[in-house]
């Protein structure tokens, strides 16, 4: 009996861990002048997309729609499902063009759980 609570405990646990928000590099990044967030190969967010911004957590590419912003995070972002909330922390210059170099800090808030990133980004004209 002892040993079926165990394994109930960590099944729970295990659970609640796993639903994490994973940021995937978008699949079609629409890489045009405005500000991105790093990935591996490809930005996980398109943060100048007309209506919004572009992020991957599900496989596909879906614009989300912006929202109220809060005196901490100045860009939001969200749906039904998720709420993305962004603040640039640094910005350097980029000598002789017009790219900056940018870092954000991320709060996205999941099925009423918050989760927080720090990514490097850019900004281009």
């Amino acid at each position: 009996m002892k040993y079926i609570i165990v394994l109930m405990v960590f099944l729970l646990s295990a659970n609640g861990f796993a639903q994490k928000p994973v940021l995937h590099d978008l699949k079609d990044p629409r890489m045009h002048a405005g500000c991105y967030v790093d990935g591996k190969k490809n930005p996980v967010a398109n943060l100048s997309e007309d209506g919004g911004a572009l992020f991957n957590f599900t496989g596909k590419d879906e614009l989300f729609p912006v929202i109220k912003a809060t005196k901490e995070y100045p860009e939001a972002f969200g749906n039904k499902t998720y709420k993305i909330y962004i603040k640039e922390t640094r910005s350097t210059k980029v000598e002789d063009s017009c790219i900056e170099e940018k870092g954000y800090s991320i709060k996205i808030v999941y099925k009423k759980k918050v989760y927080f990133y720090t990514r490097k980004g850019m900004c281009g004209c």
